[in-house]
């Protein structure tokens, strides 16, 4: 299956590639990502099968869907349409990486992590419509994927609908895109959704907050419109990045420091850092490895300006010096950016 994939995403047509070892090892992780998916997705069925669920249909299941799941919905409608077009045009490359992308991105670090709250102890009602589109939207992805990967799309399909081997895969419809389920505006709102999820978790990450504590907030935003879609999901905002407060305001009344601030579009997120962390701690941490990459990039940079480097030194040394430079200058860059949020 990960030989069959890494063929599939490496085709280009009239086009040589190169068959490279590590794309076969992320060939072959995307198996066990889609194994390990698929794994806590079954677990979480109460050994129903999808039918037993009953398969959500727009009509009858709408009324009790959540934001996430009218999301996943339309954004498997999408890609049912983009696969089937791609297929149709001998463009397998591009169905395979749509497909990678979706499984990958949308439902394995997204709609997985969006409703673990729901199943571990939601409301019934929002229990079951998490439980019916996981099943659905599985099922669908073993099928639309099992050209690429059969072996292992086949075994998990079996012990999803919990088959016998007089069935297969291989045989059951293809899935056919729904339009109704379809709503671009809806996507655009979780984008703006999950880039501000992103954006405080890299916040986090930059002003060295541990894993555990949770934090207050600060969203704000001019347009009526996008604090409208940020409050609408800031549930998700709060579970997904370890928010203790939120707050979603038109404008900042007065400074606050000390805090970390980055923007999505243009909502900017502020995390005030009082009580959280010890600011003068971090700024000497980041101030001393500063002063190291610095140097690191000085001494390499004076190495590669050197003729009799350059000239006599084997020319995988010179090569291998370059690329230090690049990886110390990127690491300054990144630390100078830290400390001017920092201090800003």
């Amino acid at each position: 299956d990960a030989l069959r994939f890494t063929l599939a995403t490496s085709s280009a047509p009239g086009q040589d590639f190169s068959l490279q070892p590590t794309r076969l090892e992320a060939a072959r992780n995307f198996a066990n990502k889609l194994w390990n998916a698929s794994r806590f997705v079954m677990m979480n069925l109460d050994g129903q099968t999808p039918q037993q669920l009953m398969t959500p249909h727009a009509s009858s299941l709408t009324p009790h869907l959540e934001l996430s799941d009218r999301w996943i919905l339309s954004r498997f409608n999408q890609v049912i349409r983009q696969t089937s077009e791609a297929i149709e045009q001998y463009s397998l490359g591009e169905a395979a990486k749509g497909l990678y992308e979706f499984i990958w991105g949308d439902f394995c670090d997204w709609y997985i992590e969006l409703v673990k709250s729901r199943l571990q102890g939601g409301e019934a009602t929002s229990r079951q419509a998490a439980q019916q589109m996981l099943a659905f939207v599985l099922e669908g992805i073993l099928k639309l994927f099992h050209p690429f990967m059969p072996h292992i799309t086949e075994e998990i399909w079996h012990t999803l609908t919990q088959t016998g081997e007089e069935q297969s895969l291989a045989l059951q419809a293809y899935p056919e895109v729904d339009p109704n389920l379809i709503d671009t505006d809806l996507e655009q709102q979780f984008e703006l959704l999950i880039g501000t999820i992103r954006t405080i978790r890299n916040l986090r990450a930059e002003a060295d907050v541990k894993p555990g504590v949770k934090v207050q907030v600060i969203l704000q935003s001019q347009s009526d419109r996008e604090r409208q879609i940020l409050t609408s999901g800031e549930t998700y905002i709060q579970e997904l990045a370890k928010v203790e407060s939120l707050t979603i305001t038109p404008a900042l009344e007065t400074a606050i420091e000390p805090a970390i601030a980055g923007v999505v579009g243009t909502v900017q997120a502020l995390i005030p850092l009082a009580g959280v962390i010890d600011v003068a701690a971090l700024r000497a941490k980041l101030e001393k490895s500063l002063s190291k990459a610095e140097a690191e990039a000085k001494s390499l940079s004076g190495r590669l300006t050197n003729p009799n480097f350059v000239d006599k030194a084997r020319p995988e040394i010179v090569q291998g010096a370059r690329e230090a430079l690049a990886e110390a200058e990127k690491q300054v860059e990144i630390l100078r950016s830290r400390l001017r949020l920092l201090n800003s």
